[in-house]
């Protein structure tokens, strides 16, 4: 199920971050990581104060026929406190069955 887009957010920082996650993604060179930095880039060039966060964080996963909590790196956009996902299209699942929305930070760090 898709969940709907922020609307506290300003319109701006929707498209950006909209436009980010309908590109593919790829764990190599287009990864959750690269599109917040990518975010940040692009909301600080209009004037927008963002931060980026990098979290070590649990996830529930499908691995072969059972679901595990795992531990996975993810990355972020943050505007005005507000946790923007950039990754996936929004509710969309990856790889082993996670969405990035359910990750949850044990330790992060914001840039």
């Amino acid at each position: 199920m898709a969940e709907a887009a922020m609307p506290s957010l300003p319109e701006a920082i929707q498209q950006i971050a909209e436009r980010l996650r309908q590109e593919p993604y790829h764990l190599l060179w287009n990864d959750c990581l690269t599109k917040s930095v990518r975010f940040r880039r692009a909301c600080r060039r209009r004037g927008i104060a963002t931060r980026m966060v990098v979290c070590l964080g649990l996830v529930r996963a499908k691995v072969g026929p059972c679901w595990l909590t795992v531990p996975v790196i993810h990355g972020w956009g943050e505007v005005a406190g507000e946790r923007v996902e950039v990754s996936r299209p929004l509710g969309a699942a990856g790889d082993f069955g996670i969405v990035p929305r359910d990750i949850r930070p044990v330790r992060s760090v914001r840039f």
